[in-house]
């Protein structure tokens, strides 16, 4: 498995990958700005907007490299975390199906032949790509009704509110019933996440919703630290 992890092949691979990523978000990036001119926004603002952008993207993203440092330690490797977490992956996903298929093949991750690291790898990506795909054919009709005024207090609230509550309800229960440390951790980052939540509504303070999910993922992890040594 390490081997496969850490090869050439797949670190050549996934550069590519990310140096086509990163050149369309340039080029959607220079279309949005030249359309922004015509419509007659001044260079100022928009270099202001890119300014403030890049500036409060910075901390947020704190949390994401502290995945990538948790998925690291799963996989033993750089190089795929580095592509799953720099496209369009998540670490609750990607931990919870790399967890459970090195399980259904009687194995941990470290224990993997090539074949079925190779099948891991498979199908996180493959899994990933249901949502995408269903977006194709009812992508823009779902977004068309859902931005209508008209539809203001229908289905739309309803079905946020279902999809939140389905997510809790999956993830929740395993992680509450698997492990202590891992469930005081999780209560941990969730009163965390509130106080920060109810200070963000305070005058002057609304800047914290943007660093709600770093500060929670960074408490909650030293936090780990604490609940290992009381519950071992």
């Amino acid at each position: 498995m390490k081997e496969i992890a850490n090869s050439t092949l797949l670190m050549v691979l996934i550069v590519i990958g990310l140096v086509y990523i990163v050149g369309l978000s340039l080029a959607f990036l220079k279309k949005a700005y030249k359309r922004c001119l015509e419509l007659g926004i001044s260079k100022e603002k928009l270099h202001d907007v890119i300014k403030s952008s890049a500036i409060f993207s910075v901390v947020p993203a704190i949390s994401i490299v502290v995945g990538f440092f948790a998925l690291v330690a799963v996989f033993q490797s750089v190089i795929w975390p580095w592509w799953r977490l720099s496209v369009i992956g998540s670490l609750s996903y990607e931990t919870q199906i790399s967890g459970l298929l090195a399980s259904s093949f009687g194995q941990t991750m470290d224990g993997l032949s090539a074949t079925q690291f190779g099948a891991v790898l498979i199908l996180m990506s493959v899994g990933m790509l249901s949502g995408f795909i269903i977006l194709i054919p009812f992508g823009k009709k779902m977004c068309m009704s859902v931005t209508k005024d008209e539809n203001a207090s229908t289905w739309k609230y309803v079905f946020s509110g279902v999809f939140m509550m389905t997510l809790f309800a999956v993830y929740i229960p395993v992680i509450l019933i698997g492990d202590t440390v891992q469930a005081c951790v999780m209560l941990t980052g969730l009163v965390v996440a509130v106080v920060l939540g109810i200070l963000s509504k305070k005058p002057g303070l609304a800047w914290l919703n943007n660093f709600i999910m770093a500060i929670t993922l960074v408490v909650g992890m030293a936090s780990s630290l604490l609940w290992v040594k009381i519950f071992g």
